[in-house]
């Protein structure tokens, strides 16, 4: 498993989890759900979030891209990131009511999946916009 895939796997799992405990627990999870939401965004921006490190320790593989400009994983995190974000804090600022978590809960699920067959929705979408092919380092 590569580094980014890694980092898909558990920011989907977290956002499943945080889902899943603001429904029996605390509606306050939810600022979980926007955190990984936040997170995803920015580390598109800057390559680096607190689990890339751990990922790095543990011997994971990065993935390089060979010409300039972003790469399919960043714009992978640049469009879960702010469709996450864009979906929990109306929720959590309650403008709109719970129903529309299940667009998190949906990115969740397609990031879990993307981690294991390395497709998704957005990897289709980078690819599309001209987000830059990766490969293993």
């Amino acid at each position: 498993m590569t580094l980014n895939a890694a980092l898909r796997l558990m920011a989907g799992t977290v956002v499943l989890i945080s889902l899943a405990l603001s429904q029996y627990h605390s509606a306050l999870w939810l600022w979980l759900t926007a955190f990984v939401g936040f997170n995803l965004l920015q580390s598109a921006f800057t390559r680096w979030c607190p689990a890339i490190t751990v990922f790095r320790l543990l011997g994971l593989k990065e993935e390089v891209c060979d010409s300039k400009g972003m790469s399919v994983n960043q714009g992978v995190h640049i469009i879960a990131g702010i469709l996450i974000l864009a979906t929990s804090l109306p929720v959590v600022l309650g403008m709109v009511g719970p129903t529309l978590l299940i667009l998190p809960l949906i990115i969740g699920l397609s990031l879990i999946q993307s981690a294991f067959t390395g497709w998704c929705p957005a990897i289709l979408i980078a690819r599309m916009i001209g987000f830059k092919p990766t490969h293993r380092a």
